[in-house]
């Protein structure tokens, strides 16, 4: 079926082009070499780009160019062809195609031309010389993704409001009826008010009304005032309108105060819009004269100060809040982090951003919810999957919008970063490619050194500043600059190090001079600021420190920790890692693929079993495991098994869960914990599935799954649950705080549970949380506990010590916190480092043997590194810490006393940095006595447990 359209026949042609054009074969597109670009010439002045089409989700047709000949000759496209802006590639009509006057023919992706057209892009004719005939450079701003010429072949390009390929262009817009609204008021030294009419069509406004905050003072419009379409009227005070049929001037009716308002109310005396009441005259830096109350956009939203444009369209004051880090490449997901650069708290409710596609992309955005503040120099992320679906191109824009639309900040940037694109300084310098992401946090310009406490009310023995490095490598800080909120200044000597991880403490002898009551202190890399703490009034007791230790906000802290991990209101200083410092592979061949994930520990009667599971495609491993750490397949588990859905049950080819934790309950049922579908990944779905091990077929389709989506934060789609621990009811009773119940768990409030309780957690916001299981699929959160890290990539019982172990990765330097269940709502907690001599590695699992296997007072532990074909499993030891009756002596039967051991590290595809922690796991020994675990709290400080109730 031809393609040629002559104008006569524009509805026919309109009702039938998108079939038609499907239905026509596809024409060969020649590529090549173009010739050098000239301007148009006018070699063929009849023959123009006429409708470009290039939004197939807007329009539901495939990318269209039209060309249309308004000249009166008929003109043979033989050797005529079109490319879009990169010009490496050209499409052509079919041979054979003339185009008689009038006539158009249409062009469409992939039958005529090889190349897709982009949301702004550019759209090239070129004759068959190869000379420039036409073309248009787009942007994404069109209503159905589709822009024409109005007229045909002559008028200027607008965007179409109707796609009509091979037909006549339409560019009308709608009629609007006309309306009136308050625009702008002034209050001082002028009292004006502009009304604006926003439809397309006047509206006659005789006898409409003005009123401030009182009834009393009214001013109307004569007879015979229209506002026209678009048009902004200006009432000032000399303006004669009506009072009591009186021609009087509006000064004489209303004058506008500094705590007033303007109503306006139709000709029947409905108020139709009202500004509401301010509590003083506006001005910007002291300027009465420069400032207003506006609307932004103009006829939406509430008032606001804003420049003064009577007449014209609004200027309103933009919140002193900037675009400060985006991340495009790299990350789990992709972000916008904002920063609040001014004084006083900013009510952010209903914001959202944007990238270089509101039209394709507006439903693509999630405004944030009423009540959002943002607090004077804090950072807020925006992240994909949570505030926005779409992604973050290489080469894109960065648009923060206000609840109404209006644009606070954008940033156009060309290509993604190698690192992260942020702002030096935070929120006003330029942007940068900086090697270090700090989402959420002030931006790694300059040195990396971060202030983390300060004394300044005397110490030991006086006033002092204490830096961390809060890399994973030695940082020399030689000449970083120390300064208070004066003239005083400290350069740090040539030659200061600190350790990856590791403080210095800057003694009053040293800096030469004494910090005050509220008083501040900042840091320099030359003439960059780049950190600084600032307490208020008075000093802050018994210091000012950061909490979370290294990245988090400062805060009064609950000790001095002088050269060592801050304790923060709540928490409780901890002890140095217990274990041995040294590390040894397991695997020097390879046994595993390369997405490890979880590991978890199984007393049987038959010995120790080491559970070992792979995110990539759900597989699983039984390990016959030995107290000297080594291990071997256990039979008919050589090359593992799959873990599958339900519903993929008769889809082998289904990629599966990506099972991020394992563990074993009591009756030896193997769960996993599955952060999405990988058929899926940009979807976060928290799913636990139960698993009989000991079935024959190599794929294990779930017998149970468990959706815990809905119970847990809304989290970016790889940064959701990343380990699962069963722990039983008798380790459990009386000790978990119930938040439901709002007491000490009894396990008699849960029926059909089974025996114990699973504990999943979040990476994203380093929450644990404990659900009763039901054998109905039902789930019920009975707790949430905030260890105080970060994040949670790893989760162990250790019943030897009777506590739960919760694992970070290295972003928070590896730590660890042990957390001791005591039947309240705040349990203690005891973060704990990593091995000192541990090998980096990523993404870890660990899980520790029962004691009944520990040999010369240690007990083996194992950790599984994510990344690495061999050496992915190794193995170091833990001391063996046994009290009780019959300690010792292994529980009997299959599946008894299932020891438990960490969930899973991070998946592979890369989410976050290494976990490079360590956490413990043990036996089926509950009920040790308190002594053991409070012996381990000798010595150190760290990062210590906070605990919220849910509600």
């Amino acid at each position: 079926m031809p393609r040629l359209h002559p104008a006569a026949a524009i509805a026919a042609v309109c009702a039938l082009s998108a079939s038609v054009l499907l239905a026509t074969p596809a024409a060969a597109s020649s590529v090549g070499i173009l010739p050098v670009e000239v301007a148009p010439t006018a070699a063929a002045p009849g023959l123009v780009l006429n409708e470009i089409v290039y939004d197939d989700a807007a329009t539901g047709l495939a990318d269209q160019v039209e060309i249309f000949n308004a000249g009166a000759q008929s003109i043979d496209l033989a050797g005529w062809t079109i490319a879009d802006d990169k010009r490496d590639s050209t499409g052509a009509a079919p041979a054979g195609t003339v185009l008689a006057p009038g006539e158009y023919v249409v062009l469409v992706k992939d039958l005529d031309f090889p190349f897709g057209l982009g949301k702004g892009d550019e759209v090239a004719l070129f004759d068959p010389s190869g000379a420039l005939v036409d073309s248009y450079a787009y942007d994404n701003t069109a209503p159905l993704g589709a822009w024409a010429r109005c007229p045909d072949g002559t008028g200027a390009w607008a965007p179409a409001t109707v796609v009509t390929p091979g037909g006549s262009n339409d560019c009308a817009i709608a009629p609007v009826a006309g309306s009136i609204l308050i625009n702008e008021v002034d209050s001082q030294p002028a009292d004006w008010v502009e009304f604006h009419n926003p439809g397309t069509e006047a509206l006659d406004i005789s006898g409409y009304e003005v009123r401030d905050n009182s009834d009393d003072h009214r001013w109307s419009f004569p007879a015979g005032i229209r506002i026209a379409a678009g048009e902004f009227l200006v009432v000032d005070e000399a303006t004669v309108g009506l009072v009591d049929g009186v021609g009087t001037p509006f000064r004489d009716s209303i004058g506008i105060g500094s705590a007033d308002r303007i109503r306006l109310f139709d000709a029947a005396g409905e108020m139709i819009d009202d500004t509401l009441p301010w509590e003083a005259h506006a001005a910007i830096d002291g300027d009465l004269a420069a400032a207003t109350y506006a609307r932004c956009p103009d006829g939406i939203g509430a008032f606001v100060l804003a420049h003064a444009t009577p007449g014209a369209a609004n200027s309103c004051v933009l919140p002193d809040v900037a675009i400060n880090e985006i991340e495009s490449n790299g990350d789990a997901t992709d972000w916008i982090e904002i920063v609040h650069t001014g004084s006083t708290p900013i009510d952010i409710s209903g914001w959202s951003v944007m990238d270089d596609d509101p039209l394709g992309h507006a439903s693509q955005t999630t405004p944030l919810p009423a009540g959002s503040i943002l607090e004077p120099g804090a950072h807020f992320v925006f992240d994909q999957f949570t505030h926005f679906a779409f992604g973050l191109g290489n080469g894109d824009t960065a648009t923060l919008r206000d609840a109404n639309g209006l644009t606070v900040d954008q940033h156009t940037y060309s290509a993604h970063a190698a690192g992260v694109l942020a702002r030096c300084a935070d929120g006003v310098g330029d942007f940068a490619d900086l090697a270090t992401s700090t989402k959420g946090q002030r931006n790694a310009c300059g040195t990396p050194v971060r202030i983390n406490e300060v004394e300044s009310d005397g110490g030991s023995p006086d006033d002092w500043i204490e830096l961390v490095n809060p890399t994973s490598a030695p940082l020399d800080v030689a000449g970083v600059v120390v300064k208070d909120d004066d003239a005083h200044a400290y350069e740090i000597p040539a030659g200061t190090v600190i350790a990856a991880g590791g403080y210095l403490v800057i003694e009053r002898a040293a800096l030469g001079f004494g910090l005050g009551d509220g008083d501040r202190v900042r840091l320099f890399d030359g003439a960059l600021l780049v950190d600084e703490a600032v307490w208020g009034a008075g000093h802050a007791v018994p210091t000012w420190g950061r909490c979370p230790d290294a990245t988090g906000a400062f805060a009064a802290t609950r000790a001095a920790t002088k050269g060592a991990t801050n304790v923060c209101v709540g928490e409780i200083a901890v002890s140095t890692w217990p274990g041995s410092a040294t590390v040894r592979v397991v695997d020097d061949a390879p046994m595993f693929l390369e997405d490890s994930s979880g590991l978890d520990v199984q007393e049987t009667a038959d010995g120790a079993v080491l559970w070992a599971v792979d995110n990539g495609e759900g597989r699983i491993w039984k390990l016959d495991a030995r107290a000297d750490g080594s291990v071997s397949k256990a039979d008919g588990w050589d090359a593992g098994k799959r873990v599958r859905f339900q519903k993929d049950a008769a889809d082998p080819g289904a990629a599966g869960p990506d099972t991020e934790g394992i563990t074993v309950d009591g009756r030896g049922r193997v769960y996993v914990a599955s952060e999405r579908d990988n058929n899926a990944k940009g979807v976060n779905q928290n799913v636990v599935l139960q698993v009989d091990p000991d079935k024959a077929s190599s794929d294990l389709i779930a017998d149970r799954e468990w959706d815990l989506t809905g119970l847990l934060p809304a989290v970016g789609a790889n940064l959701g649950m990343e380990a699962v621990q069963w722990v039983p009811d008798a380790a459990l009773a009386g000790a978990l705080f119930d938040d439901r119940a709002g007491r000490a768990y009894d396990p008699a409030d849960y029926p059909g549970h089974g025996d114990g309780l699973f504990f999943v957690a979040v990476e994203d916001n380093g929450h644990v949380y404990a659900f009763a299981l039901g054998d109905d699929g039902g789930a019920v959160l009975v707790s949430e506990i905030a260890p105080g890290l970060p994040g949670v990539m790893a989760l162990d019982y250790d019943s030897v010590l009777d506590v739960l172990w919760a694992v970070c990765d290295d972003g928070c330097q590896g730590r660890s916190a042990q957390i001791t269940l005591n039947g309240t709502s705040e349990p203690r907690g005891a973060p704990r480092p990593r091995p000192a001599r541990r090998p980096p590695s990523k993404k870890d699992g660990v899980a520790p043997p029962p004691a009944s296997l520990a040999v010369d007072g240690q007990r083996a532990v194992w950790w599984f590194a994510d990344g690495f074909g061999a050496e992915a499993l190794r193995s170091g030891t833990l001391p063996a810490l046994v009290a009780g009756p019959g300690a010792g002596t292994p529980p009997s039967g299959p599946g008894a006393g299932a020891g438990t051991g960490a969930g899973a590290g991070v998946s592979g595809s890369g989410s976050r940095a290494d976990a490079d922690a360590l956490a413990a796991t043990g036996s089926a020994f509950p009920g040790v006595a308190l002594a053991v675990a409070l012996g381990l709290l000798a010595g150190g400080a760290g990062v210590m447990i906070r605990r919220r109730r849910m509600l």
